[in-house]
């Protein structure tokens, strides 16, 4: 459903429009505080929301069941574009009668904004339980139910109640429009566009149209299917209003929904002349330039916008440029843009605390850290200070001195979920994974959907083995915040590993209908969830059972190549799996991600090594740095003591397969075979900086520094990692030899012991 404009300023409006009204609903408060409370207001009243927010926490902290100072902080929060931060001290709001119309009010509007349809109708509905005549509360749940695509009945009445209400009001219009055509009532609809067209001509006044009606109309016919003759509406449109925002707007997503991305282009490029200092014009250009691959155009329009007369559009385009060098890896240019930005400001006054903090993670980010301490030292907002000074010794790896910065800034700024989750991080580099499992928690709490939090604590109780821990952590809101593509992933896995079957169908529909191209991503971390719990027998029985799986379909191509590992490894069905692939090949000879599958298949039926090297070098003659055949190549040097070569191929497929651990650790194992021990240790330090808990690489660096005479705690923590993620006898026996050499007699017999019943274990299995 595509949205329509509306005439003024929207019920649910944006931040920039929150602040402005809070700014003068605190107009008249008095010049001299009597209590900290007023100073808060004060600060408020001139615009200073930012500097208000720590003393609104000093507050807080003192008096945690204020209802009055929880909704203050929230809808403070919430102004100044951080709604998700604010849905914490909103909803402990609620919880008292006092405050919960105006938290649930907020609350609602936030989730509108956010597109959250389903907690903005809850909110509002909360609001009209208790103020059934609410104008706010009832336009706010019927425009959610439109959009939702769920409740048009429900929107109609309550439209019909607000027209009851206020008979003029025009905003309404939208809802009512809308649902009406989503209930396919096209007869009432052209009704109501007469009665809309009728309340504009009464309503516009000296006003100047601002397309809206025009916008409306050309929409309508756009939903109905009348493509030509909304082509020729919003070409009207384009002629009448060519720099109105929600005309060029919407009429470019009009004819991107056409395939005529050149003319939405055009549009915005002519809006973007007719006004040079609207910044949503400027971003759309640049954005559509560098979709199209054109990125030196994208940053000659960008650099345009840094040289407009007036002084807030220049200092919004220096920082949309750096936003656009950071997505280039352009780092330093990145920093650089957002020091132009602090330098004009601080030509006209001292920078706000936030555009200081985005200085000093641009020069973080960058690697300038003495720069960007000396930035944190300008700053008046001591959380800030706090966050940037512990990010800092985190990149320099030192992680305990970070660890305190950020613990001083969680007693200022207890709700930031970026510093819970960097410190969640930090927590790992030394080991503390019960501390780092805590803090992103926290983070959770606070804003689920913030960082990636949900997907790195499920990994850690992946790994672990505690496989319901993780699906309850990942899964928290995930309804409302989705998950990344990757989290998604490991629900599947996580899914099938502890066998519910009904959520996999489940999230396999959605894929098929919704994004294709990860169907099979999804059915093979499925099977290996399955593998996992039940071999590899179950999983190629659950492979098989999928819904309409097409090996003839590169979207299934990764399901194709579990279906061959599978077979081979439970040593049925090879013959119709080796049919599948036969068939893949026909279709698609050229497809790297086919021949890579054949290749796999040669090396697992053992097939000669000059055999299975041409099948994994065919794959690099159409995509070079494809990352399976570089391990396949890797591991075919490996297995005739080519060493060298094998180091080369791993270290190719580690850069292709980023975020995959394995490449980098047999690139590791080659270096120890060929007497390269430290470089070997260097490789793998440097991986545990992003592996904290991979076994495996902790049981190789742990080894690696026992037998260079290394039995410190650093050796002792990644020996016990080992365990503590899967490693099984090797790595105890590991931690038996380094408690030894520490003189631990009685923690050695306790390993010693351990290590003995599993051996004995193992063997009652066999």
């Amino acid at each position: 459903m595509i949205r329509l404009m509306r005439r003024g300023a929207p019920k649910f409006a944006p931040a920039t429009v929150s602040f402005v009204l809070i700014s003068f609903l605190f107009a008249f408060v008095a010049c001299t505080p009597a209590d900290p409370l007023e100073e808060i207001e004060k600060l408020q009243a001139q615009g200073k929301l930012e500097e208000s927010l720590d003393g609104l926490r000093e507050l807080i902290k003192a008096d945690p069941g204020n209802g009055e100072l929880l909704f203050m902080y929230g809808r403070t929060l919430s102004s100044t574009g951080r709604a998700s931060l604010a849905e914490w001290s909103l909803r402990e709001a609620l919880k008292y009668p006092d405050w919960k119309v105006s938290a649930a009010l907020q609350l609602a509007a936030d989730a509108a904004r956010s597109h959250n349809y389903p907690a903005a109708i809850e909110m509002a509905t909360l609001v009209l339980d208790e103020m059934p005549d609410n104008l706010d509360a009832l336009y706010i749940r019927a425009t959610a139910s439109t959009y939702s695509r769920l409740y048009h009945e429900e929107a109609l009445a309550d439209v019909a109640r607000i027209e009851e209400i206020d008979p003029v009001n025009l905003e309404v219009m939208e809802p009512k429009i809308l649902a009406l055509i989503g209930l396919e009532r096209f007869d009432e609809v052209e009704t109501a566009m007469e009665e809309l067209g009728r309340k504009l001509d009464e309503n516009r006044g000296d006003q100047p149209d601002s397309g809206w009606f025009c916008t409306t109309i050309s929409i309508f016919a756009w939903e109905r299917g009348e493509n030509e003759l909304a082509r020729e509406r919003w070409e009207k449109c384009l002629a009448d209003f060519p720099s109105d925002p929600e005309v060029v707007t919407k009429s470019m997503q009009f004819f991107d929904s056409q395939r005529d991305y050149e003319r939405g282009l055009e549009i915005v490029q002519n809006a973007l002349e007719l006004a040079p200092d609207a910044r949503v014009f400027r971003q759309a250009v640049s954005a559509r330039l560098t979709g199209f691959g054109r990125l030196e155009e994208a940053e000659q329009v960008l650099l345009g916008g840094t040289e407009v007369e007036r002084i807030r559009p220049r200092v919004a385009a220096w920082l949309d440029l750096a936003r656009f060098y950071q997505t280039q890896e352009r780092y330093d240019e990145a920093a650089d843009a957002v020091g132009k930005a602090v330098e004009i400001v601080e030509l006209m006054s001292t920078p706000e605390s936030q555009m200081l903090l985005d200085y000093a993670d641009a020069l973080l980010i960058a690697g300038r850290y003495e720069r960007a301490l000396e930035v944190a030292d300008q700053m008046t907002y001591r959380p800030h200070q706090e966050m940037i000074r512990a990010r800092i010794a985190q990149e320099q790896g030192e992680y305990e001195k970070a660890l305190e910065h950020f613990e001083t800034a969680f007693a200022l700024w207890p709700d930031n979920p970026f510093a819970r989750y960097y410190a969640a991080l930090a927590a790992e580099a030394v080991g503390d994974f019960d501390r780092a499992i805590e803090q992103y928690r926290y983070s959770i709490r606070i804003a689920p959907g913030a960082t990636d939090s949900r997907i790195r604590v499920a990994r850690i109780h992946q790994a672990q083995r505690r496989y319901g821990e993780a699906l309850q952590l990942l899964r928290i809101r995930a309804a409302d915040e989705p998950l990344a593509p990757e989290g998604e992933l490991l629900s599947m896995r996580l899914w099938a590993r502890v066998g519910r079957g009904w959520e996999i169908d489940r999230n396999l529909e959605t894929i098929r209908n919704g994004a294709p191209s990860y169907i099979g991503r999804a059915l093979a971390a499925s099977a290996e969830g399955v593998a996992d719990r039940a071999g590899a027998l179950q999983a190629l029985a659950m492979l098989r059972r999928a819904a309409d799986l097409k090996p003839t379909d590169l979207n299934y191509a990764e399901a194709l190549r579990s279906i061959v590992e599978y077979a081979h490894a439970s040593g049925q069905g090879v013959d119709r799996a080796m049919a599948d692939l036969e068939a893949a090949m026909t279709a698609h000879p050229d497809s790297p991600e086919v021949r890579e599958i054949a290749a796999y298949a040669a090396e697992l039926e053992g097939r000669p090594q000059n055999e299975v090297q041409a099948a994994y070098e065919a794959v690099l003659e159409v995509d070079p740095e494809n990352g399976r055949a570089l391990e396949g190549l890797g591991r075919a040097a490996s297995r005739v003591g080519d060493h060298e070569r094998a180091i080369e191929y791993f270290q190719r497929a580690a850069a292709a397969l980023e975020g995959e651990a394995g490449p980098s650790v047999r690139a590791a194992e080659a270096l120890v075979a060929l007497g390269r021990v430290a470089e070997a240790e260097a490789l793998v330090d440097e991986l545990m900086k992003e592996h904290q808990f991979d076994w495996e690489a902790a049981g190789l660096l742990a080894e690696l520094r026992f037998e260079r005479g290394d039995s410190g705690d650093r050796t002792l923590d990644l020996a016990r990692r080992a365990i503590r993620f899967g490693g099984a006898e090797p790595a105890l026996n590991l931690l038996l030899r380094i408690h030894e050499s520490r003189g631990e007699s009685e923690e050695a017999k306790r390993i010693g012991e351990r290590w003995k019943a599993h051996q004995e274990a193992a063997a009652d299995s066999a």
